[in-house]
This record gives C-alpha cells, sequence and structure tokens, in this order.
C-alpha cells in the first residue's frame, strides 16, 4: 500500500506540525518506509527536525517546478526514521506571485516519481488554503485533521469539509478523511473531556480512538531538532504517537481487507451529495414569535447600561446591532446568541438565535 496524507487544518496553533513530525516517525519505528514533506513556508517541521530552512538548498519548492526531479530534494535524516523534503520563507512565492505556471496538480504529478518508494508520504500543510495546501489536498489519498481541546476547536471544521467536498469533485475523486485526532487533551480540565465526548458523538468513528495528550517533553523535543520518540522514548507524547501510528496502520489494513468498514465521513464526501451541510453545518434557526421575558427588561436600556446587565462583550460602539453569547451550558455543538437591535442608542428589540454542528447520521 502506498498512501498520501495530508495533516490540515487552516487554523494555526493545532499540534498539526507536531503530528506530522511524530506521526511520521512512529510509523518508521513501526517499520514503515515514511517520507514527510513540510508545505508551509514557515518551515516549521523542517526546524524541528534539526534542519536550518535558511540553508536549504533544494526544497517543497521545487515541487512546483516542471524541471525539478521530486527524488533530489529528499533528504536522508540520521536523528529519524523517515525520509524527509524541506521548506523555506521562499516557498511563500507560490501563494504571492500566483503565476498562470501553478496549477492544482503540480504536487499530485511531482509525488507520483517517488510514491512507490513509499507505504506513507505525510504533508504537513500551512494553515490556510491557498495554492499550496490546495495542492495537497489534490494530491493526498486522506486527510488527518488536528482538534485541540480548546473552547473553539470547532471553528472552521465545516468549512475545511466543505472544502473537501470541492476538491473531490472538483481535483480528487478519490479524498477522504482519515480522521479527526484530539490533541493537547488534559484529562484535569472538564473542557477537555467535554469536546472528547462531543466529538466522539457527533462524528463517531471519525474521531481517532488514540488522543495526544499535552505533554512538556513533546513541547521541548522541536528544540533539540528531534521527534518525540527520539528525544523521550518512555515519556506519554511518545507512547501517544506510537498508538496513534499503530491505529493508523490498522485502520487501513482494515479498509484494504473490507472497503465496506470505510469512514462515517465518507457519506458526505458521495459525488451523489449536493453539498455538506446536510451533515455538518452551521446554521441559524429563527427565533420563534414569542420572546422570553427574561430579556425583555433590556428594552430601553443605553448601550453603557447594557453591558452592566449582561457584563461586557466586544461589540462595535457604533453599530446597531450588538451580540452576546448567552448560554448557560457548554457545548461544542450548540451555541445560542442575544442579538439586540439599537434605535437612537437605545435598545428597541432583540432577537434569540442558535448556531450549531449536526451530528453525522
Amino acid at each position: 500500500m502506498n498512501k498520501i496524507i495530508a495533516i490540515a487544518n487552516q487554523k494555526g496553533g493545532v499540534g498539526k506540525t507536531t503530528t506530522s513530525i511524530n506521526l511520521a516517525d512512529a510509523l518508521g519505528f513501526l517499520e514503515k518506509k515514511v517520507l514527510l514533506i513540510d508545505l508551509d513556508p514557515q518551515a516549521n517541521a523542517t526546524s524541528g527536525v534539526g534542519l536550518v530552512p535558511f540553508d536549504i538548498k533544494y526544497s517543497s519548492l521545487g515541487f512546483f517546478d516542471h524541471t525539478f526531479k521530486a527524488e533530489n530534494g529528499i533528504v536522508k535524516l540520521e536523528s529519524a526514521h523517515f525520509d524527509f523534503t524541506p521548506s523555506n520563507i521562499r516557498l511563500a512565492s507560490i501563494e504571492i506571485n500566483k503565476s498562470k505556471t501553478i496549477d492544482l496538480f503540480m504536487l499530485k504529478r511531482a509525488l507520483s516519481n517517488v510514491i512507490k518508494s513509499y507505504e506513507y508520504i505525510l504533508i504537513d500543510c500551512p494553515p490556510s488554503f491557498g495554492l499550496l495546501a490546495l495542492n495537497a489536498l489534490t494530491a493526498c489519498h486522506s486527510v488527518i485533521i488536528p482538534v485541540p481541546c480548546e473552547f473553539f476547536a470547532l471553528e472552521g471544521l465545516s468549512k475545511l469539509l466543505t472544502t473537501i467536498k470541492s476538491i473531490k469533485k472538483s481535483s480528487n475523486p478519490y479524498i477522504d478523511i482519515e480522521g479527526l485526532l484530539i490533541t493537547m487533551f488534559d484529562s484535569r480540565t472538564n473542557l477537555s473531556s467535554q469536546l472528547q465526548i462531543e466529538l466522539t458523538k457527533h462524528f463517531k468513528s471519525m474521531v481517532f480512538n488514540t488522543t495526544i495528550r499535552q505533554n512538556v517533553k513533546l513541547r521541548e523535543a522541536p528544540s533539540y531538532g528531534l521527534s518525540i520518540i527520539k528525544y523521550s522514548p518512555y515519556s506519554v507524547g511518545a507512547e501517544n504517537y506510537l498508538n496513534l501510528g499503530a491505529e493508523l496502520i490498522s485502520k487501513n489494513k482494515i479498509v484494504t481487507t473490507n472497503p465496506e468498514n470505510g469512514n462515517d465521513l465518507s457519506k458526505i464526501l458521495t459525488h451523489n451529495t449536493e453539498n455538506v451541510d446536510h451533515l455538518i453545518k452551521r446554521h441559524t434557526t429563527t427565533s420563534t414569535n414569542k420572546k422570553e421575558e427574561d430579556y425583555n427588561h433590556l428594552i430601553g436600556l443605553k448601550r453603557d447600561e447594557v453591558n452592566k446587565v449582561l457584563g461586557f462583550s466586544y461589540n462595535d460602539i457604533h453599530s446597531n446591532t450588538w451580540m452576546y453569547r448567552i448560554s448557560t451550558s457548554f457545548s461544542l455543538m450548540k451555541k445560542n446568541y442575544l442579538y439586540l437591535y439599537f434605535e437612537n442608542e437605545i435598545i428597541a428589540d432583540y432577537k434569540l438565535t442558535t448556531f450549531k454542528i449536526n451530528k453525522v447520521q
């Protein structure tokens, strides 16, 4: 089996590069032939494996040169169990210049020359969806989406899935979701436990069984240019990523032998699906005509009086519409908001609105 997996999330700071490096090393440690590609101009993965981006002669920028041979950009790392294609700031020229010679299939064409040499090719994507990330999504077979244990963890997830759906229709009919990976998990906090419950409840088998726990050694390893397995092989972080590697290998064996055991998310990536929104979307439900008496007392209040009653929430002082989150209980999938409408500097009306992400059926 030869598989290309993009590790992507348009939100930064989610553990994407940490996962790219350590999953690649875990798979290599588990005796798989692995290539990791740094496709982020910030070159964090390059620094994280002990290379100096400024000193790089051949980088992933070469993939977007028709005359470049992909194998020339591969570095054999002595300190890791995988091969590596580095990056540096020059890769940003792809996004800035947007040359007419660059299309969505350039990375796919370049990797077609090396894919037979590796069982897994992992791509560390930039935290945005420009030409670089879209090339990665066009070239890959599947996507791993890191989801950190924080309040806004699911912000943008619906957009990401919609982007993948669009790529499936336009340039990569075989793309699928490898899984959602919970990162930065802290069992001491209710937030982490609640997020894990919510994700598993709504996305079912799309969520990896392995969670990546917060670990000091995991944060220290990149500063030494080492993976967590090399830096601290007996740490919680090393155990987590080895488990993730084993789970990924096992999952692909199951899917290969029995295609019916595929991912739940494949349901929303089929050609016959009109759009992704009927399974997972952020939508607004209209409020009932009946006003809740709890907020009638706000009618007639001035702007400065509202903050005294509801507490401070940033709103443009010149706007005639203010918004407050008024949820009484925590939920990642459902958020209740109160909209206040001003006329002549006092509240004239209000509306209650719910935003939610529907669960996978």
